[in-house]
């Protein structure tokens, strides 16, 4: 087995291993066993994988084009969501890319994760760090999963002012993309802090240069083509590349918010507590969305196979996440509604790891 599988495999198994050992966890219901009951569906199809590849590069080129056109707002506005709808399913892309699941090469994953990642300028690396190891490794659990990861209120009252401001827009409704852009993206993706990393390598500062040129090279291409068509040299950048980016850290923010986010769904402090839990499933949502929407997203809502098992490919998910819950009742299954998000947003504020209970600011009204 090559070096990039091995990596991926050992990372997500950590966490597994220790279901396994753990004496007081039913034999039947571990991680270890759940993964071992889907693992027929981590079967890769290469030619599906880059057949999607493409045809999501070419909803990217259909977007830019009718940006570029000149045939008026209706073309711009519309290239700026087809821009927006590709950034999104070739990011996914390049997520199952990363875990090096979604074809049986190693060296075609690592291709096409690269590649899939560009239009949403996202560093491969350092994704792969912050999503396989940590994330997925520890899911749910305070101090190793930084993702979301909620305060509790003798944390919150420690903060400043101005960080606890930070705090209640991140978690309003509106939040998320805040959220993904400035604490994900800057802070961790895009050429990140020493402090934000155990070690400095070459790689991630190559990551980070290989999207800078990209994306230097997108405006380039944008405002170069578009001053010779006579397009407004803003609502061609606006709408062709910044329009689409914030959307893009919206969909993002809301999209990870919402897999790990509930009233129903707790955080841990204990590693045993977390062991026990199974918080690989029983701490990630099924979030159930119309079928256009699901498929437009790859079927990502189908979060909890895809957390028991990152090495099953986006094309299997649909499939897997349905076996999964006949396997393992406690599988949190929430149908997406835009009154469920705002009950999530209004009680999902801090948590009280104690008592393992979702609780509000302090003196926070009633509005989001």
């Amino acid at each position: 087995m090559n070096a990039m599988v091995n990596f991926d495999r050992e990372d997500h198994s950590t966490a597994a291993a220790e279901s396994k050992n753990d004496s007081s966890a039913p034999v039947e219901l571990t991680v270890f066993a759940l993964r071992d009951r889907l693992s027929r569906f981590q079967q890769a199809r290469n030619g599906l994988a880059v057949l999607l590849l493409v045809i999501d590069i070419a909803v990217l080129a259909l977007g830019q084009a009718l940006v570029l056109s000149g045939l008026g707002w209706l073309s711009l506005i519309g290239g700026s969501l087809l821009t927006w709808i590709a950034i999104t399913r070739l990011f996914v892309i390049g997520h199952d890319a990363c875990h090096g699941a979604y074809t049986s090469k190693p060296w075609l994953n690592k291709l096409i994760g690269r590649t899939a990642f560009l239009a949403s300028l996202t560093p491969f690396s350092l994704w792969r760090v912050g999503h396989n190891v940590v994330h997925h490794g520890f899911n749910n659990l305070r101090g190793r999963d930084f993702v979301w990861a909620p305060l509790d209120p003798e944390g919150y009252a420690a903060l400043s002012p101005l960080r606890q401001r930070m705090e209640r827009i991140y978690r309003s409704a509106f939040g998320p993309g805040i959220y993904y852009f400035v604490e994900i993206w800057w802070r961790k993706m895009y050429f990140p802090a020493r402090d934000q990393l155990a070690s400095a390598r070459a790689e991630f500062t190559g990551d980070s240069v290989l999207v800078t040129v990209f994306g230097a090279a997108w405006l380039a291409t944008l405002a170069v083509i578009g001053t010779q068509r006579g397009i407004n040299l803003f609502a061609v950048i606006g709408l062709g590349f910044v329009l689409p980016f914030i959307l893009w850290n919206w969909t993002m923010g809301l999209v990870v918010y919402l897999h790990h986010t509930h009233p129903d769904i707790p955080w841990f402090a204990d590693k045993k507590a977390w062991t026990r839990a199974r918080a690989q499933v029983s701490a990630t949502i099924h979030l159930r969305m119309p079928k256009p929407f699901n498929a437009l997203l790859h079927y990502i809502m189908e979060h909890p196979a895809h957390h028991l098992d990152a090495g099953i490919p986006l094309y299997h998910l649909k499939a897997a996440q349905k076996e999964l819950e006949g396997l393992f009742g406690n599988c949190p299954n929430i149908h997406f509604t835009f009154r469920e998000y705002l009950h999530v947003v209004r009680t999902c504020k801090l948590f009280d790891y104690t008592r393992g209970a979702w609780t509000p600011f302090p003196r926070e009204s009633a509005a989001v």
